[in-house]
């Protein structure tokens, strides 16, 4: 009996504490609760131990009050959540937004430089003769262009003296080539017959042997007759 008091003054406690920490969110639900809590209290028996009061209390409408309380703390947990969902939707969007915003800022900042400097572009090349990044005047650049033109000459004159002198070199080292290669086939060619008249001299040699060794053999026959 004691242990079931002690459940209710807990239960008790946290009613008015949850009704004290969601006071502002959650008015009517929480004095909802109150009212059932008072209620319960009001119509349960009284009776005293040991200069004790103790409260009887219905079991049904204990369990109840506790399915309320349970209600309630899911209601506002789901609140809390839908609400916290809704502002991090709100924040993600004032986000994307800021983003978009930002983005369009860039390209038209990118295109107002864009645009001028066209139009420097344009005003340069109007007072400006640029040639490989150097300014310099229409005289000054077809004198320039001239001497260019003289120096690529003078040098196509030299590459093409170099090139000429290259081909002659090759072309004798080329007949070098072949002379040499003439002369090691030549010399492959009489290196052969001289192995293949060695050869025949080697077998002519071994046959000769062989006439000598059956001679020998027969002479020995005769003898051991």
């Amino acid at each position: 009996m004691k242990s079931f008091f002690l459940l209710l003054i807990f239960a008790s406690s946290f009613t008015v504490a949850s009704a004290q920490g969601t006071a502002k969110e959650g008015a009517p639900a929480n004095n909802s609760l109150a009212r059932q809590f008072k209620n319960l209290k009001d119509d349960a028996n009284s009776y005293v131990e040991n200069n004790r009061t103790y409260k009887v209390v219905n079991v049904k409408a204990l369990d109840a009050f506790w399915k309320s309380v349970q209600d309630s703390m899911e209601a506002r947990e789901k609140a809390l959540l839908e609400a916290g969902k809704e502002r991090d939707e709100e924040l993600a969007q004032a986000k994307e937004n800021i983003q978009q915003q930002n983005s369009q800022l860039q390209a038209l900042k990118e295109q107002y430089a864009a645009k001028e400097k066209e139009v420097e572009q344009s005003a340069y090349n109007v007072a400006n003769l640029s040639v490989l990044g150097i300014d310099m005047e229409k005289q000054n650049y077809v004198i320039l262009s001239f001497a260019v033109i003289i120096i690529l000459l003078v040098l196509s004159g030299i590459f093409l003296m170099q090139y000429r002198s290259s081909k002659l070199v090759a072309v004798e080292k080329q007949r070098a080539f072949e002379e040499i290669d003439q002369e090691y086939n030549e010399y492959k060619k009489n290196a052969r017959e001289k192995e293949l008249k060695v050869k025949r001299e080697l077998q002519t040699e071994m046959n000769r042997i062989d006439e000598l060794n059956q001679q020998i053999a027969a002479l020995k026959k005769q003898s051991h007759v």
